[in-house]
Formats: structure tokens, sequence, C-alpha cells
């Protein structure tokens, strides 16, 4: 059981790591959504590239993830994930382990964020692209 701890802690500290690159992600985003009403093709190049460096670092970080997740037996990395995949913040809160608890609640809200972003993203995309954009191709 103490391994099971020691992921769920190495789990929770990546997880912070991530909630935080989101959350730059996110501030990027809000910076090209208004770089893009003034029409500042530069800037916009510029915010492009920071929000990609920062997607690249939240790539590393679910690497580091995945391996804690696949380093121990399969019945482990389905708890795991199930940590991580909660719906509801109510499911996250039907636990009586705080560490698996805050867990559920940043992976949650990791997510959540990411949602908004993927919304702001599919408005942007579909202003500037109308029928050529990402979004109205895969719809």
């Amino acid at each position: 059981m103490a391994t099971l701890e020691k992921n769920i802690a190495q789990l929770i500290k990546l997880m912070k790591k991530e909630y935080e690159e989101v959350l730059k992600i996110e501030n990027i985003t809000n910076d090209i959504e208004n770089v893009l009403k003034r029409n500042d093709k530069v800037s916009t190049e510029m915010f492009l590239n920071m929000r990609m460096e920062v997607l690249e670092t939240i790539d590393g970080i679910k690497a580091e993830i995945e391996s804690i997740l696949t380093s121990e037996d399969e019945e482990c990395y389905h708890f795991l994930r199930g940590l991580l995949n909660v719906d509801t913040q109510e499911q996250a809160m039907n636990t009586e382990y705080e560490d698996e608890k805050m867990l559920m609640l940043i992976s949650l809200r990791t997510r959540n964020v990411l949602k908004s972003i993927v919304e702001k993203d599919k408005q942007m995309s579909t202003r500037i692209l109308g029928k050529n954009s990402f979004y109205a191709k895969a719809k």
C-alpha cells in the first residue's frame, strides 16, 4: 500500500504542475483572442508559439504521469486512472482519503479549464476561418 500512496503523492505533484501549465494556456488563449480582435498578426504568431511551448511542457508532464500509471500492476493502473477520470466534484468528495480527493479534484479542475480553452479555440477558429475551420470540418 505504501507504493500506491507514493504513486498518488507523485501524481498530485505532477497534476498540480499540469494545472499550472493549463492555466498558462488559458491566459495565452485569452491574449490570442484579444490580439485577433485587433488583427495583430505578429502578436498572434508570438502567442501561438508561446502556447506551443507550454503544450510541449504539458506533454512531458503527461509522459511522467503515464510512467507512474504503468509502473505497477493492471489493477493499480485502473485504480489510479479512475481517480484521474472522475466526472463530478461529488464523485471526488465521495472518498475518505484526502490524497485521493485532492488528486481527483485537481484532475477535474484541469479538465474543466481545458474544456473552456477548447470552446474558445472553436469560437476563434470558426470566426476566423469559417467553413475552413478544423472545427467546421470535424462536424
